[in-house]
């Protein structure tokens, strides 16, 4: 199992920054499939990315399907008391012998969201699987890095 810690500062409070990630047209425009479920109070939020070939690692890349697709779910508390909130997010790709378990950790400071995000990237192959993990982690920093920046583009 493969670790990653990724950090973002938005200049929206809490309250804004998790209606946003429950937001499907937010997405939408981010280039992602969305759907939402209302689990009263709390959201669940389907995500769906084409992953393109180019981005994988060759080895990877030649043995997944052409429409390959991330597909993550976020937990969106839809009850929030205080300054902090945890967002749970899992994510896998058909083909993909990958699974991402992250907590997505938002404190509000003086009226802006502080997120830091801790994700668990792990291979159920035997023998290979740290092989795997070692090439999907600087992929996943990357793609993971980019979408915090450009959500709050949005």
């Amino acid at each position: 199992m493969r670790t990653l810690t990724l950090n973002h500062d938005y200049a929206e409070d809490l309250t804004t920054f998790l209606a946003k990630l429950a937001d499907v047209a937010v997405w939408e425009k981010l280039g992602s499939e969305a759907s939402a479920e209302h689990i009263d109070p709390d959201t669940e939020m389907t995500v769906r990315t084409p992953m393109p070939k180019a981005e994988l690692p060759s080895a990877l890349a030649s043995r997944l399907p052409s429409e390959t697709e991330l597909v993550e779910v976020y937990m969106i508390p839809g009850d929030v008391l205080g300054t902090d909130a945890e967002v749970r997010m899992t994510a896998r790709a058909a083909g993909v012998p990958v699974e991402i378990d992250a907590v997505l950790e938002l404190h509000e400071v003086a009226s802006a969201t502080k997120l830091t995000a801790h994700a668990e990237i792990s291979s159920s192959i035997p023998m290979f699987g740290a092989m795997i993990e070692q090439a999907v982690v600087p992929i996943l920093q990357k793609r993971l890095s980019d979408r915090l920046q450009r959500f709050e583009t949005v």
